[in-house]
């Protein structure tokens, strides 16, 4: 097992880590679940260069707002506008990916830490304990 010393600086450094991940959530932007892509693609007319291999690009909004899974062709405005809220979707899941990972090791952390203390606590006193007194019985 580590040293007390080491687990205390472990710990230490992950709680450093949770206030800028408590403001990555509670940032103000919209968020959208999804992902902006570019996808290729056939046309369908004969004598088109797509059916060549030289496939058609467009770039789509992978929408997954709703119960399914939707391809939306965006550009221009809409096209900048959904990028950013799907970066920000993604950076705010990502926050909460380490958050649950630095919580689970911060709780293993605070585990080794009891019972090395405690483990002191039985070296240093545990021949010392006062005898026990038995119910109904007064000094």
């Amino acid at each position: 097992m580590p040293s007390p010393s080491h687990l205390r600086k472990r710990l230490r450094l992950l709680a450093e880590e949770i206030p800028d991940l408590v403001q990555c959530a509670v940032k103000r932007p919209p968020l959208w679940r999804g992902l902006v892509h570019d996808i290729k693609r056939k046309c369908g007319k004969p004598n088109c260069r797509c059916t060549r291999g030289e496939l058609h690009v467009s770039t789509v909004l992978a929408d997954r707002s709703g119960n399914r899974l939707r391809n939306l062709t965006l550009a221009g405005k809409t096209l900048a506008l959904f990028t950013r809220m799907t970066e920000e979707y993604r950076q705010v899941r990502k926050a909460r990916a380490r958050l649950v990972n630095i919580t689970r090791e911060m709780l293993s952390l605070f585990d080794q830490l009891e019972e090395l203390r405690r483990e002191v606590a039985v070296k240093r006193h545990g021949g010392k304990l006062p005898p026990s007194r038995e119910k109904g019985q007064t000094s």
